[in-house]
């Protein structure tokens, strides 16, 4: 079992982490890319329950170990959200193991994320979320905190799912939980950017400040047009056209890996 103390460092962990890496990736289709992301300084924000792997944030995987003090707790830290009939019938069930998974399948649609990662050349990346190798990349420089928008959060990779510590507090399990996924993720090197939703919809959109993108990596299929297009429509918009760098995916002929090489902006 992972003890509260064991938690908490492991959160501790994550923040060094995350304020060690400086250039975080997300990967898309051009389109989306330019028109959405870059040009309109634009992020998508998605309930976790819309995500690819089942097994992620799924609250069945939650494993807390729990008495009634414990969940008598973690009711009160969220039960300001119900009316009084609600936290009537909800505090008849404090014996129920499973309420404390129902709190928290609740508290959960309080929040919307955004993936991100730590690298750019991983060849499956760009196979999986880049449209084949169509797309683009983008790299932001983000704080940790980005006040009243968002936190950025690694991902751990686990290969067994452990019981936690009860008395630890829930927004502390909540947040483990959030950036908890099985290894064979691992090649994701992910960054989560974690933001309290707004609605109650599927997805929502967050805007960032336009001096945060730092690079544009294109994919090693994106035709020459296709980039000349988007650097020309960048270099037209109010974007730090100058202080961006731009970059285009190839393949390694010597291995089968991906490589960078620098494109220089036109005059």
């Amino acid at each position: 079992m992972l003890q509260k103390s064991e938690i908490e460092k492991i959160i501790t962990n994550d923040l060094v982490s995350v304020l060690n890496t400086k250039i975080v990736y997300q990967f898309s289709s051009y389109e989306i890319a330019l028109e959405e992301i870059i040009l309109k300084q634009s992020l998508k924000f998605s309930n976790p329950e819309t995500f690819n792997d089942p097994f992620d944030c799924n609250e069945k995987l939650l494993k807390v170990n729990i008495d009634k003090k414990n969940i008598a707790n973690a009711f009160a830290e969220i039960q300001e959200k119900y009316s009084r009939q609600k936290r009537r019938e909800m505090a008849k069930k404090l014996n129920d193991p499973n309420t404390l998974s129902k709190l928290l399948k609740s508290k959960k649609k309080d929040y919307k994320l955004s993936c991100f990662s730590k690298i750019y050349n991983e060849v499956l990346m760009w196979s999986h979320y880049a449209n084949k190798h169509n797309g683009i990349c983008v790299g932001f420089d983000f704080p940790h905190l980005y006040p009243e928008k968002f936190i950025l959060c690694p991902v751990k990779y686990l290969n067994e799912i452990k019981l936690l510590d009860g008395e630890t507090n829930t927004n502390r399990i909540l947040l483990y939980w959030l950036t908890t996924k099985s290894e064979r993720w691992i090649y994701e090197q992910e960054i989560r950017a974690i933001a309290q939703s707004k609605n109650n919809e599927d997805s929502e959109f967050i805007n960032y400040d336009k001096d945060r993108i730092k690079e544009i990596i294109f994919g090693c299929n994106v035709k020459k047009n296709e980039i000349d297009n988007a650097m020309s429509r960048i270099k037209k918009s109010e974007l730090p056209y100058d202080k961006i760098t731009f970059k285009k995916m190839i393949v390694d002929s010597e291995t089968f890996l991906l490589k960078d090489e620098i494109i220089k902006p036109s005059a």
